[in-house]
């Protein structure tokens, strides 16, 4: 009987270890190499299909924007901003399409020291080329 509690709690210590994360990655790629230090990311990918996360902390004064590069060959890619759990649309990536813009956050993000930025493919993405940094 004390083997069975002891599993018990074990999958249940497993259970809510696991629903504490956030946003969660799933994605299949090919020669992807990404980056993520402190409040600039950046992710550069042959082919790439799914959803991944980045997790950008601001320190210092506030300038509540987002600068943002990206490039796609193929594909089609939606790019999010995350907080609390909830996710809110910023920019469409579409194929052979580069952009390189500083987006300017809703008020609603003004307290915040850490964002998400979730990027999740519509199709099969192709050469892609992302980079971020939270001010």
């Amino acid at each position: 009987m004390k083997k069975v509690c002891l599993v018990l709690a074990l999958a249940l210590t497993l259970v809510i270890l696991c629903a504490c994360g956030g946003y969660v990655k799933s994605y299949s790629a090919t020669l992807m190499i990404t980056s993520c230090i402190g409040d600039e990311a950046s992710m550069e990918f042959a082919t790439f299909n799914g959803t991944y996360n980045f997790k950008l902390r601001r320190d210092g004064a506030a300038e509540h924007t987002l600068d943002f590069e990206a490039s796609l060959a193929e594909g089609e890619m939606n790019v999010y901003i995350g907080v609390d759990g909830e996710k809110e649309l910023l920019r469409t990536v579409k194929a052979r399409q580069a952009l390189d813009e500083t987006i300017a956050l809703d008020s609603k993000y003004d307290n915040e020291k850490t964002i998400y930025v979730i990027l999740e493919t519509v199709d099969k993405c192709v050469d892609g080329d992302f980079e971020f940094e939270y001010n």
